[in-house]
């Protein structure tokens, strides 16, 4: 257990937001540094990840997740000045440095408050002009909406022509399971993983249902060793939707 997770039990939630990077980042310098590995997101050097019990591996300097790290590394690539950027439920230590890049337009927005946004935007009725945003990042989020199809088509309205939006969520083979007499969190939790997911995609599945809104979708295949020093997941998929 890192230092900062001894200390979430102490201290108020409201301390814990407000000085987050500084207690991961004492917790680092007294336990984690090192030569091993590497946070692409924070860019600390560790000896070690810490493992979740789900099996994910937490950066301690920064808080990162793979599926953060993973993003941030395709981020690179994708970020040019100019663009305007909408964020759904960023993550802490992407938003952090988001927020610092220099030349880019960046907006996050949570609609249930559980992260620091600066909207409150309802993915199926969002209060965006049309044709807004060159890129759209959207991870993890799709599985929380019971009418994604609506999601779907609120984020081709804004996006621009030429713009791309990022898309990840759970995946598993075969087809999406959905069941919309599954209402209960208990029941949720049994059916698909999580007390507040609707559903579990499937990457294929989709993208299909992106198609049908009108995007054009590349499935992004990513396979890595298990001791990779980035600290990623083994086997990944993002969608990349476009106009």
């Amino acid at each position: 257990m890192s230092l900062y997770s001894s200390l979430k039990r102490w201290i108020p939630r409201s301390l814990q937001m407000r000085w987050e990077p500084q207690f991961r980042w004492l917790s680092y310098q007294l336990g984690y540094k090192g030569n091993q590995y590497k946070c692409p997101v924070c860019q600390a050097k560790l000896r070690t990840f810490i493992q979740l019990e789900s099996g994910d591996l937490l950066c301690p300097a920064c808080g990162s997740l793979p599926r953060n790290r993973r993003l941030w590394i395709l981020l690179q690539d994708l970020i040019h000045p100019g663009m305007q950027i909408l964020h759904f439920s960023p993550s802490r230590p992407l938003r952090r440095r988001l927020e610092k890049w220099q030349g880019i337009s960046y907006t996050s927005t949570d609609y249930a408050s559980e992260f620091p946004a600066d909207k409150q935007l309802d993915i199926t009725q969002i209060d965006e002009p049309d044709h807004k945003y060159d890129l759209i990042i959207c991870f993890h989020v799709l599985e929380h909406i019971l009418d994604d199809r609506k999601a779907l088509s609120e984020l081709f309205r804004i996006l621009k022509p030429i713009g791309k939006c990022l898309i990840q969520t759970p995946f598993k083979s075969g087809e999406i399971y959905e069941d919309a007499s599954i209402m209960s969190p208990a029941d949720r939790l049994i059916h698909f993983g999580q007390e507040d997911h609707v559903r579990i995609y499937s990457a294929e599945g989709l993208a299909e249902r992106a198609r049908d809104a009108g995007f054009n979708v590349e499935i992004l295949h990513f396979s890595d060793s298990p001791a990779n020093e980035l600290g990623l997941k083994e086997r990944e998929e993002v969608l990349v939707f476009e106009k």
